[in-house]
């Protein structure tokens, strides 16, 4: 008895007809009230940056002055020094992280109101084409992943490429 492969078939993908770059202009538009927010956030992630070029060079250099120099004096403040530039650096990563944290959840407030005035001004008809489930998800994963793509995953992508492009 032989058993016959049902051909394969993907998904479809929905097309759109708006390009990408128009639909990421349009959510990170979203953010433009929570502009204060967003600066912190980016200014705090170029800290950071420098911060995370700077500390291994001046480990370099206390090793290389206080260590090898013999210089006791020199060596304390510079771990001093040291501890200092690390405790930055843990503030700033936590306003930063406050910060995106706060605009995206704004950007989400905003998102999921807009969504709940569009659905409440639709008419009856519509409500009872359309599947509760569906609706249900638009509002809930899409603008969760809204939310993450103008928080956390846009910081991670330009600080990922800004890491690269300085090394």
């Amino acid at each position: 008895m032989t058993v016959e492969k049902a051909p394969l078939q993907l998904a479809s993908i929905p097309r759109t007809s708006t390009p990408l770059l128009k639909l990421l202009w349009r959510v990170y538009a979203y953010l433009r009230p929570y502009w204060k927010k967003v600066l912190v956030t980016y200014l705090s992630l170029f800290a950071i940056l420098a911060l995370n070029t700077l500390i291994p060079q001046f480990i370099r250099w206390i090793i290389d002055t206080g260590i090898d120099g013999n210089q006791p004096t020199v060596l304390t403040w510079s771990v001093l020094g040291l501890l200092g530039l690390t405790i930055l650096k843990g503030v700033l990563n936590y306003y930063q992280g406050i910060s995106s944290e706060i605009a995206s959840q704004n950007v989400a407030f905003d998102l999921r109101n807009a969504i709940q005035s569009k659905l409440t001004s639709l008419s009856f008809s519509f409500h009872d084409q359309s599947e509760t489930g569906e609706l249900l998800s638009r509002a809930i994963q899409d603008v969760e992943r809204l939310r993450f793509l103008t928080g956390r995953a846009t910081i991670r992508i330009l600080d990922g490429g800004l890491l690269i492009g300085g090394r």
